[in-house]
């Protein structure tokens, strides 16, 4: 199984996301080390359909067997910060299909996850951009739609710019130039900041990708060029 493992991280590491799946998929082994894998490949494989609508029944099918496994993944393993980091992901995948209640009432669940998957790792730069993210929605919320969800529950987390900058530059710090969305985010945070001079650095990391690999990636370039065009 160790081999199997290690040959599913070079297909993951290489991009070739459904080779990856599809190896993870046809093994009995259902331990933490394979759950988390599967949670990983088919967040990935989800990516690359999101912006496709003739696939949107493909992508809820992907999303939840990925909280399938992340469910079962967090209660082998509670302790592990791929464990909380993927449980949140696919928690918060999910309840954007379940409504916009259900979304909301998890905000506070989701958050929490995600800290933890941070404290438990701090090493993990996907972790800190995933909250970073989440922080970045949050603090973007006009306020009538803040209002909007406070008519569901009290119970919604406070989020600042400042909170997501941090976390993206701590993603950045742990692991320089790991991420083109990460860059994108820096860019677009600094923007909320008023501060022009970081948004354009970060928003020119994005854009001048010479080789964008995955969905995310092409995304990152696509926004970043339309946002330097605007500055």
């Amino acid at each position: 199984m160790e081999d199997v493992l290690k040959q599913s991280d070079q297909l993951f590491d290489a991009y070739k996301f459904r080779e990856s799946y599809d190896l993870l998929l046809k093994q009995t082994d259902r331990s933490y080390e394979t759950l988390w894998r599967l949670c990983r490949v088919i967040y990935s494989l989800s990516r690359e359909l999101v912006d496709d609508a003739s696939k949107s029944k493909q992508l809820e099918a992907l999303i939840f067997e990925g909280f399938d496994y992340s469910k079962k993944a967090f209660e082998l393993a509670p302790d592990r910060s791929a464990a909380h980091k993927y449980y949140a992901i696919f928690l918060a995948e999910k309840s954007g299909i379940d409504g916009l209640k259900e979304r909301v009432l998890q905000l506070s669940t989701i958050l929490k996850h995600l800290q933890k998957a941070t404290e438990l790792d701090a090493r993990d730069p996907f972790a800190w951009f995933v909250l970073g993210r989440f922080y970045h929605k949050l603090a973007s919320l006009p306020w009538f739609q803040k209002k909007m969800i406070h008519t569901f529950t009290t119970d919604v987390p406070d989020a600042t710019f400042e909170d997501a900058l941090q976390c993206f530059e701590k993603a950045e710090n742990v692991a320089p130039n790991f991420f083109p969305l990460n860059h994108l985010m820096l860019g677009e945070t600094y923007i909320a900041l008023k501060n022009v001079t970081k948004a354009r650095h970060f928003l020119e990391l994005a854009a001048n990708q010479t080789a964008p690999h995955t969905a995310d990636d092409r995304e990152a370039q696509k926004t970043a060029k339309a946002l330097l065009k605007k500055l």
